[in-house]
C-alpha cells in the first residue's frame, strides 16, 4: 500500500510515493518542482504522476501539506505562492480515493515523531522533557511555526497556527530602530518580514537605509550570505542580527506553547548555512538570545534546541498522517 505525498512551499514542491508505515525519509525520494514554473497544483501533480507511469487511483491516497492557513472548506490559499491547495479541485483531476490537506507546519511538526536522532544537531545544552510539548520554528520563503501537543492517550497532535505573522519585538537599540522602520514602511513588523528568505533581504536593505549605505539593486539572500563569509561588515551584521532575533522569537515560542521537550529549528536557510557556509549560523548568540527572557531565563536554559537537517520532515509528517487515516 503506498500514497502520495506532497510538501508544497513558496519556492518548491515535492512530491514522493511511499508506504506510509515507512519509520524514516529513508524511504522518501521526492521529486522536486519548482513552483514559479507551473500554472497549478494540478499541472504540476499531473507530471507528477505521468512521471512515475501511475494513477492517482492506484494509490490508497494523498497527504498534500502547504505554506498557508488551512481554511474553513479544507483548502489552503498560499500565502508566498498563488497555488491553491483544494482537495476538491484535486479530485475533479486526479481520482485519489481518499485526500488530505494540511499546513506545512503541522506536517513538518508531526515529521519529529518520524525522525533519527542523526536528523538533528543539537545547539546548545539542555535534555528535553519528553512528556512535554515540542516546538519548531522554520524560516525559508516565510517563517513557519508550530508545535507538537502531547495527550493522555499518548498520542501527539500538532498545531496549525500562523505564528509567523506574531509582532516582532526588538532588544537592542539598532534592532529598535529596525522595527520603526519597518513600521514607518508597511505600518506593522512581523517576524516573517524578516526572519525569512526575503525577509534577509529586507533586513539588508533596511541596515543599508539607516547606514546611509548605496545599494545598488536589490540583493538576494544567497548574495549576502556569501559576502557575510567574505568578512562584508553589512552583510555580517545583517546576518548577526538573523541569528540573534531568530533565537529570541524561538524563545518566545517555548514560553508561549510550555515546549519544554525542545525547539526545532527546520527550514531552507539556517540548515543551508551550516552546510554550505560552515559556521555562518551563530549558535551562540542564538542560544543567548533564546534564553534572555529576564525572570524567565531559568525557565528557558534546560530547553534544548535543535537544529533539523533532514530536508524531507513534512513528507515525513505527511506519511505519519497517511498512517493515521489508513489505520
Amino acid at each position: 500500500m503506498t500514497v502520495l505525498v506532497a510538501d508544497i512551499g513558496g519556492t518548491h514542491a515535492r512530491f514522493a510515493i511511499a508506504d506510509p508505515d515507512a519509520p524514516s525519509a529513508e524511504a522518501i525520494k521526492p521529486d522536486v518542482m519548482m513552483v514559479a514554473g507551473v500554472a497549478t497544483l494540478e499541472e504540476a501533480l499531473s507530471q507528477y504522476l505521468e512521471t512515475k507511469d501511475t494513477s492517482a487511483a492506484e494509490l490508497a491516497g494523498a497527504v498534500f501539506c502547504a505554506a498557508g492557513p488551512v481554511r474553513g472548506d479544507g483548502s489552503i490559499q498560499m500565502t508566498n505562492c498563488p497555488w491553491v491547495v483544494d482537495p476538491k479541485i484535486i479530485s475533479s483531476a486526479q481520482a485519489f480515493p481518499k485526500i488530505h490537506i494540511m499546513n506545512d507546519m503541522s506536517a513538518a511538526a508531526l515529521g519529529l515523531l518520524r525522525f533519527k536522532g542523526s536528523d538533528t544537531q543539537q545547539i546548545g545544552e539542555g535534555t528535553p522533557d519528553t512528556a512535554a510539548p515540542k516546538a519548531i520554528i522554520a524560516p525559508g520563503t516565510g517563517l513557519g511555526v508550530s508545535g507538537l501537543i502531547p495527550s493522555a492517550s499518548g498520542s501527539w497532535a500538532p498545531l496549525s497556527g500562523e505564528g509567523g505573522h506574531v509582532d516582532l519585538a526588538p532588544s537592542t537599540e539598532r534592532e529598535i530602530a529596525v522595527v520603526f522602520h519597518l513600521l514607518r514602511q508597511h505600518g506593522h513588523a512581523s517576524a516573517e518580514r524578516l526572519l525569512s528568505g526575503p525577509g534577509l533581504e529586507t533586513l539588508h536593505i533596511t541596515l543599508a537605509a539607516l547606514d546611509g549605505v548605496d545599494l545598488k539593486g536589490r540583493p538576494a539572500a544567497v548574495d549576502i550570505a556569501n559576502a557575510a563569509r567574505r568578512g562584508e561588515t553589512l552583510a555580517q551584521e545583517t546576518v548577526r542580527l538573523f541569528c540573534g532575533w531568530l533565537g529570541s522569537v524561538a524563545g518566545d515560542l517555548v514560553l508561549t506553547l510550555g515546549a519544554k521537550g525542545g525547539l526545532y529549528v527546520g527550514g531552507g536557510i539556517v540548515p543551508q548555512w551550516g552546510e554550505q557556509w560552515g559556521d555562518l549560523f551563530d549558535e551562540d548568540l542564538f542560544r543567548r538570545r533564546f534564553m534572555a527572557k529576564g525572570r524567565f531565563s531559568d525557565y528557558l536554559a534546560p530547553v534544548p534546541t535543535y537544529l533539523v537537517k533532514q530536508p524531507d520532515l513534512a513528507l515525513l509528517g505527511c506519511l505519519e498522517q497517511a498512517s493515521r487515516l489508513l489505520a
